[in-house]
C-alpha cells in the first residue's frame, strides 16, 4: 500500500472537515446561538472521527487528479450530512462507502449523493434487515420443504429464514414489525417484492443498489456495532 495516498486521502478529510466545521459554527454564531454553535461542533467533531477511522483503513494504492476532484466533492456531501443530524449508524456506513469507493478507485460524487440521501434516511431496524438480508443471501443456503426433500428457491428460502431469524427480536417484536419494516424500505429502492407466496405472504430480495451498497460496506460490522 503507498503510504502517502493514504496519508493524503486521510489528510483531505480532516481538512475538509475542518473547514465544514468552521463554516458551520460560524453560521451559528453569526445568529447569535451559542447552543446551535456547539451542535454543530458536536455534530462535526464526530464525524470527522468516525470518517478519519475509516479512511485510515484504504488501501487504495493511488489516486488520480480526477478522483481526488470527486474525493472532496464526496467528504463535503458527508460533512453536510453529519451537520443535518444524520445518526452515528448511518455516518458509519457512509464513511464505510467512502473508503470502499476510495479502495476501489471508483470515487463517483453523484454515486455517493445518491447513497446518501438514502442511507441517512434509514432506521436503526432497517440496516438490521438489510444487513440480514444480504448475508443470507451471500451464504445462499436453502430452506428444505416439510413435505418433500426438496428445497425452496434461494428468494423463498431467505424469506424464511429473515423471519425465523429477526421476528421475536427487539426490533422485531412482532411479524406485523417486520413487514411493516418491509414495507417502509420499498421507499429507498434497495428491496423488490420478487415472490409472492401461496398464503398471499410477500418475500423481497436486494435490488441491483443494495448488492452494490454491499459491495462498498461490510454490513457484518455494522451489525455488529448494532449488536454490541
Amino acid at each position: 500500500m503507498n503510504n502517502k495516498i493514504q496519508n493524503f486521502s486521510v489528510a483531505v478529510t480532516a481538512d475538509i472537515l475542518s473547514a465544514a466545521d468552521f463554516g458551520a459554527s460560524n453560521f451559528a454564531a453569526s445568529i447569535g446561538n451559542s447552543l446551535l454553535t456547539k451542535l454543530f461542533r458536536e455534530r462535526a467533531e464526530k464525524s470527522r472521527e468516525i470518517a478519519l477511522n475509516e479512511m485510515a483503513k484504504c488501501k487504495r494504492s493511488e489516486l488520480d487528479i480526477a478522483s481526488a476532484d470527486q474525493f472532496v466533492a464526496i467528504v463535503y456531501r458527508y460533512q453536510r450530512a453529519a451537520l443535518e443530524g444524520t445518526a452515528y449508524l448511518n455516518l458509519l456506513i457512509l464513511a464505510k462507502v467512502m473508503k470502499g469507493q476510495t479502495t476501489e478507485g471508483s470515487v463517483y460524487a453523484s454515486e455517493f449523493s445518491e447513497f446518501a440521501e438514502v442511507v441517512s434516511s434509514l432506521k436503526t431496524k432497517e440496516i438490521v434487515y438489510l444487513g440480514t438480508l444480504i448475508r443470507l443471501h451471500k451464504a445462499k443456503e436453502l430452506v428444505k420443504k416439510e413435505s418433500s426433500d426438496e428445497y425452496y428457491d434461494l428468494n423463498q428460502s431467505v424469506g424464511i429464514s429473515i423471519t425465523k431469524l429477526l421476528v421475536g427480536t427487539v426490533h422485531f417484536p412482532e411479524l406485523r414489525d417486520l413487514i411493516s419494516c418491509e414495507s417502509s424500505l420499498q421507499r429507498t429502492a434497495l428491496i423488490y417484492p420478487s415472490l409472492t407466496t401461496m398464503d398471499g405472504s410477500t418475500i423481497f430480495s436486494p435490488t441491483s443498489e443494495l448488492d452494490r451498497l454491499a459491495s462498498l460496506v461490510e454490513f457484518e460490522e455494522i451489525l455488529g456495532e448494532i449488536n454490541a
